[in-house]
């Protein structure tokens, strides 16, 4: 056999995923032919596959010292070192790419890129507005283009930027799958299904598409149960297999006492809404009785994440890990109730959860609809949110906690501002939520609200309204059902969380959206003193603020329909001296209810995972 025929074998090797046999060739020629620069660039691949970082980076720098001018063992030095985040340097390397090849597709989109993250906008659009410069019609281009502007909520510009990218590529899925999530997030829920579907269409492989898919379906006032678990159901089949063989590798660790092992899988270990409940919940968890372990699925470190990391017998970091990996190091670790913190959000690991990684397998928090898992055994939640009736709508058994499916511990110390109050004549309501959330149906009843409760005001606080042509779509949707838009106040995205709750001392009630319930905002609410109106709803997610009000005995802030939702409001505002009374009982009474003892919460908790437990062990016999 040739050099050149050797040479083959491992590329054929490489290209079909067998990196270890192509390693082995590579090597194995290597001994032969040691300064070939072609071999060097292709053996430093190899080990880049495989995870060798630092062997890579040997290879690609020797092929480079054979042959100064390959572009190719720049390029890969390059991505190489923009993988290990490593951006200065991988900048400087960038320019040696550009000297040698100017016109580099493939060095100015992952320099934009890298700009990108570095949040150095201006630079990172040079770079894809470069690319566009030599070919205008670069659907890769356009679509890195898109994604910059979603990240900085010029929301239009990246829907024409992801319009041309599937303009000039009809089958660019990626494209279509963000553009989906882009509506999305602006509450256009029937275009994002519509991408949705094409992704599906073009690619039904793409397990993402599916799970956006299904958590677009939650917001839907015509939620269809059915359509749900079919998607469900092509989500999993689309879920790489794992080699049964390769799975229980490594022994159970023999504990040494008869603690009940929980893990915690999440991607959101930090300033994030998931982490605010499990902070103090996880603190009262007997030490004696259980042992937590974290399972991180991302490199967000914040000083919340910090906080966790102490709270936690064992903490891993598994985002860089194969489900095999994983699964292998669960099983290692002798976990025996297994917690999905994710459900269909980003930075799920449910695949590992469908290959039934721990003995008893729960969602809870995440993701407050059914997986459409039947790996998964439970699903947290309380007598509210999800009645026992609703076990159809669920693969996994209803578990009910007491009182409340979620605990919330608010630590800033931020005064209630009741000053304003004492001179009020005029009501301002409130919405501090994802602006996804309010949908056309919610704005009209808004609006008669508006209309009926005279010269009040609302104040919509969220991250998509630092965006001007976003905020003037939304006054003029208000402008359309009879509101002046001097009567709604728009703000964005608060630099801190103490910021956005000192918010609240600008308004008097606040209103919940639906069919998508506030959560964290409706509790951050209470907590700053501000009553939460509610609707009735039919599912899970559009029943958390009933689950909210039951809690804090505050059920005449439910309304039973769209006409009683629009009664109470209007009363409530009227009414300003009982107002002013409930504001000032508000704190108390919210620091006192089972959404803030986080005491009573844990041990409520506990009996949840010794049931759970006990019932795993008696099955078993």
């Amino acid at each position: 056999m040739t050099f050149e025929e050797k040479i083959n074998e491992i590329i054929q090797n490489y290209n079909l995923g067998n990196f270890l046999k192509a390693e082995s060739l590579a090597k194995n020629l290597l001994t032969r032919t040691a300064k070939d620069y072609q071999l060097c660039n292709i053996y430093g691949l190899i080990l880049f596959e495989l995870n060798k970082i630092e062997g890579a980076m040997s290879y690609f720098q020797k092929s480079i010292n054979i042959k100064e001018d390959f572009f190719d063992a720049h390029f890969n030095l390059f991505r190489l070192l923009y993988n290990l985040k490593k951006y200065d340097e991988a900048i400087i390397q960038s320019k040696e790419c550009l000297k040698l090849n100017s016109k580099s597709k493939a060095t100015l989109l992952l320099l934009g890129n890298l700009y990108n993250n570095l949040n150095q906008e201006k630079k990172s659009e040079k770079n894809f507005r470069g690319i566009l410069k030599i070919n205008l019609e670069d659907s890769d281009a356009h679509y890195s283009l898109g994604n910059l502007y979603k990240k900085k909520t010029d929301y239009e510009k990246a829907i024409d930027s992801y319009k041309l990218a599937i303009k000039f590529n009809k089958n660019y899925f990626a494209a279509y799958n963000n553009l989906g999530t882009l509506y999305q997030e602006i509450g256009k829920f029937d275009l994002a299904i519509l991408n949705f579907q094409s992704v599906i269409k073009i690619n039904p492989n793409f397990s993402e598409a599916y799970q956006n898919y299904l958590f677009c379906l939650n917001f839907s006032k015509y939620f269809d149960s059915n359509l749900y678990f079919e998607l469900a159901q092509q989500f999993k089949q689309n879920l790489s297999k794992i080699d049964l063989d390769k799975i229980n590798q490594f022994p159970r660790i023999k504990k040494k006492n008869k603690k009940i092992r929980i893990g915690f899988v999440s991607g959101d270990y930090g300033k994030h809404p998931i982490s605010y409940y499990l902070l103090n919940t996880i603190n009262h968890i007997s030490e004696d009785k259980f042992e937590l372990i974290a399972y991180s699925n991302s490199n967000r470190m914040d000083e919340i994440t910090l906080e966790l990391k102490k709270r936690f017998y064992i903490w891993r970091k598994i985002n860089h890990l194969s489900d095999t990996e994983v699964i292998n190091l669960v099983n290692k670790d002798s976990i025996d109730i297994l917690f999905d913190l994710s459900g269909h959000t980003a930075k799920n690991r449910l695949s590992i959860f469908v290959n039934k990684a721990a003995p008893v397998q729960v969602t809870w928090l995440g993701y407050n609809a059914s997986t459409g898992l039947k790996e998964i055994d439970y699903i947290i939640v309380d007598p509210y949110v999800v009645p026992l009736s609703d076990q159809k709508y669920f693969t996994e058994k209803i578990f009910q906690l007491p009182n409340t499916f979620q605990c919330i511990s608010i630590k800033d110390d931020i005064n209630i501002d009741h000053s304003r109050f004492q001179n009020i004549r005029n009501i301002t309501f409130g919405s501090f939520n994802n602006l996804s959330k309010i949908n056309d149906n919610v704005i009209a009843l808004w609006s008669e609200i508006l209309k009926k409760a005279k010269n009040s005001k609302l104040f919509l606080k969220a991250k998509q309204l630092d965006n001007l042509v976003i905020v003037n779509n939304i006054k003029k949707k208000f402008q359309k059902n009879g509101i002046n838009i001097k009567r709604i106040i728009t703000e964005g995205l608060s630099k801190t969380r103490e910021e956005m709750l000192k918010k609240y001392n600008q308004i008097d009630i606040a209103l919940d959206p639906f069919p998508y319930s506030g959560i964290t905002t409706s509790l951050e609410a209470n907590w700053m003193g501000v009553p939460l109106l509610t609707k009735k709803g039919n599912n899970f997610y559009s029943r958390i603020g009933t689950s909210i009000n039951k809690n804090l005995d505050m059920e005449d802030w439910i309304a039973n329909d769209e006409k009683d939702y629009v009664l109470k409001a209007v009363s409530k505002a009227s009414d300003l001296e009982k107002l002013f009374q409930t504001k000032k009982e508000l704190r108390n009474k919210f620091l006192k209810s089972p959404l803030s003892d986080t005491k009573q919460y844990a041990k409520h908790f506990e009996n949840c995972l010794n049931l759970m437990w006990k019932t795993y062990l008696e099955r078993k016999k």
